[in-house]
């Protein structure tokens, strides 16, 4: 049998448990890995404050959208949105020494705070400037507001601040400078109670389409269709974050009656600079793949969400952006094996103590192996000690009984429970001689 060390080793076979236990720590890294990067992409914190504007601007519209977005996905426990003046309180807010908000919608002319950072540019807000139907045969330039009755914004609102530069830049003083909300001057307007009104909204415009609708307004243009420069370009070269624009004709039902050259300013949603990288990622990701749909920040006719546009363009804005949104935009993603340290840290220590568990198993079934053929050879001794001086029917009893002995050996050998080895061998060998021996003195 000097062949039998060329056949196959099959006592030394991984154990089936050993084998379940890796794929159970496969299955346990895997399940690790997912966990972690579930969990460690959507932390829940405990709340964020976002400021708007306006209870009847644009401001406090998109912030009540991003507020349900927000709530919906379960990134916060509580989601508060905080009515403003509009644009000026708001970073006045923000960049306070302990701010009271998270989030604000601000406007890209406004003077800038230290605290704040850009998440993105969110639309054009474009300045109209409207007069009175019963006025408008009085006034037919920005000059001719000088002494009139006009409507600039409320206090604390990027509407005021942009309308008092303009007038301030080309030496108009106003007779009145009435603080009215947005509601409020519409129906001044309407009912012809003021001259004028500086309104800073998106195109289209609700609440100025229903005075267009009404016949109640004109639009006062900011120089005109054939000059080579006018007031708008002046504006533009003057005042960081302002760049001219153009209020098309019949924008607003049948009016303006003519191109309407205007300005606009960039309406912008900023974060604390201190807020949570991966916070501020997780909000920037949503309001780009949550505009859309029923239940995104377009739902609910907020038609200006389309058009948010991902334009990462750190050249062409006042602020700098926050790092989470830089993060987003240049999508910066860890390599894996950083990424997932800790888990594959616990996976692989899992792993290891498994495969520690497997080896001490395999080698104490090894050495119950060991101790069995042992225990073979221990009863070959026994029963060839046994054969002295039997006659002839005892010899024939040993030579049954140490056949049997070999049965047993070759069953375990084929049910695992032996090792092929030297020590297997030495057992068949002195199996085979003591039953040569017994044969040999039957035949005396």
């Amino acid at each position: 049998m000097a062949h039998d060390k060329d056949k196959p080793d099959v006592g030394a076979s991984i154990p089936m448990p050993a084998i379940i236990a890796a794929l159970v720590a496969v299955a346990i890294l895997a399940a690790g890995v997912f966990s972690y990067r579930h969990f460690s992409s959507t932390p829940t914190h405990p709340s964020i404050v976002i400021a708007t504007g306006p209870d009847s601007g644009t401001y406090q519209a998109l912030g009540t959208a991003l507020q349900r977005v927000l709530e919906e996905t379960g990134l916060f426990e509580r989601v508060s949105l905080q009515p403003t003046d509009g644009s000026v309180e708001n970073m006045q807010l923000i960049g306070a020494q302990d701010p009271s908000v998270d989030l604000a919608f601000v406007q890209g002319d406004a003077s800038p705070s230290y605290n704040a950072r850009l998440i993105t540019v969110l639309y054009d807000e474009v300045l109209h400037i409207l007069v009175s139907k019963a006025s408008a045969a009085d006034i037919s330039s920005i000059y001719d507001l000088h002494g009139k009755r006009v409507a600039l914004g409320t206090a604390g609102s990027g509407t005021r601040e942009l309308s008092q530069r303009v007038l301030q830049h080309f030496g108009v003083e106003v007779a009145e400078d009435l603080l009215l909300t947005p509601a409020a001057t519409a129906e001044a307007l309407r009912e012809g109670s003021i001259d004028a009104a500086f309104m800073l909204n998106a195109i289209p415009s609700s609440l100025i389409a229903e005075l267009a609708k009404a016949d109640a307004i004109r639009f006062l243009s900011l120089g005109g269709a054939s000059e080579v420069g006018d007031e708008a370009h002046a504006l533009e070269l003057v005042f960081p974050g302002i760049k001219r624009d153009t209020i098309p004709r019949s924008t607003y039902v049948r009016l303006p009656l003519n191109a309407v050259h205007t300005i606009s300013v960039a309406g912008m949603l900023v974060a604390r600079r201190d807020l949570d990288e991966s916070l501020v990622r997780a909000v920037t990701s949503l309001v780009f793949e949550s505009r859309y749909g029923p239940s995104g920040l377009v739902g609910g006719e907020l038609t200006v969400a389309r058009k948010i546009r991902e334009d990462y363009d750190p050249a062409t804005v006042s602020l700098n952006y926050h790092r989470g949104a830089t993060a987003y935009y240049q999508r910066k993603e860890p390599p894996f094996f950083v990424e997932y340290a800790e888990a594959l840290s616990l996976g692989l220590t899992l792993l290891l103590a498994i495969y520690s568990v497997s080896i001490a198993l395999r080698q104490f079934v090894r050495r119950r192996m060991k101790n069995r053929v042992d225990a073979y050879l221990l009863q070959v001794e026994q029963l060839s000690a046994d054969c002295r001086g039997l006659d002839q029917q005892g010899l024939k009893s040993q030579h049954a009984a140490l056949h049997e002995l070999r049965r047993k050996a070759f069953s375990d050998l084929v049910a695992e429970r032996l090792l092929a080895d030297d020590a297997f061998i030495i057992l068949q060998n002195h199996l085979r001689d003591e039953l040569r021996e017994i044969e040999a003195a039957l035949e005396v």
